[in-house]
């Protein structure tokens, strides 16, 4: 990744085409379970990697690795749109949109889609930043020194919004459990 970055930089626009098609599933990802919109984690992403691009020359590979860089970028971009727009609710149509992995067993897929819908629901209602230290660790797997460098948060309350994160999502879920 970071040849390739590098290669962007000394001239060879082409390879960013690597960049983006390496970074794109993690980032519109992350995007998606922070907005709850597809086209808008569309939108933003492609400003973000459009915005990378632009501002390779102040990429510092001594500082951070570019993904990390790139996931600041997009976080700080969507992080700005969710206070423009206030998204606080999932759009159940989309979460329920999510394919099951289980499609040969049809039963199993429709409880799995309907878990699936209610953990985005759960998730879509927590607050932007609980919100979006537990997506780039649970569904990132991004180690916690990573989501420090690109929240620009101290560990310690890294870990301490992880942890609430958690507990308000089990008080979400709690009543859920009773209806499966």
């Amino acid at each position: 990744m970071e040849e390739w970055v590098e290669q962007c930089r000394n001239g060879q626009a082409s390879v960013y085409a690597k960049v983006v098609k390496a970074l794109q599933p993690k980032v519109l990802g992350f995007l998606y379970r922070m907005t709850q919109n597809r086209e808008l984690a569309e939108d933003i992403g492609q400003e973000a990697f459009l915005r990378a691009f632009r501002l390779l020359d102040r990429y510092d590979r001594k500082k951070a690795a570019f993904s990390t860089w790139l996931f600041t970028l997009a976080r700080n971009l969507c992080l700005d749109e969710l206070r423009k727009s206030r998204i606080r609710s999932v759009s159940l149509e989309e979460a329920a949109a999510i394919p099951a992995e289980s499609e040969s067993n049809p039963h199993r897929a429709v409880q799995e889609r309907e878990w699936e819908q209610r953990i985005a629901e759960a998730v879509g209602r927590l607050e932007p930043e609980y919100r979006e230290v537990f997506v780039l660790r649970e569904y990132q797997n991004l180690p916690l020194e990573e989501i420090v460098q690109i929240t620009g948060f101290p560990l310690g309350t890294i870990k301490s919004r992880l942890h609430r994160s958690r507990l308000r999502l089990q008080e979400i879920l709690a009543p859920m459990m009773n209806d499966l």
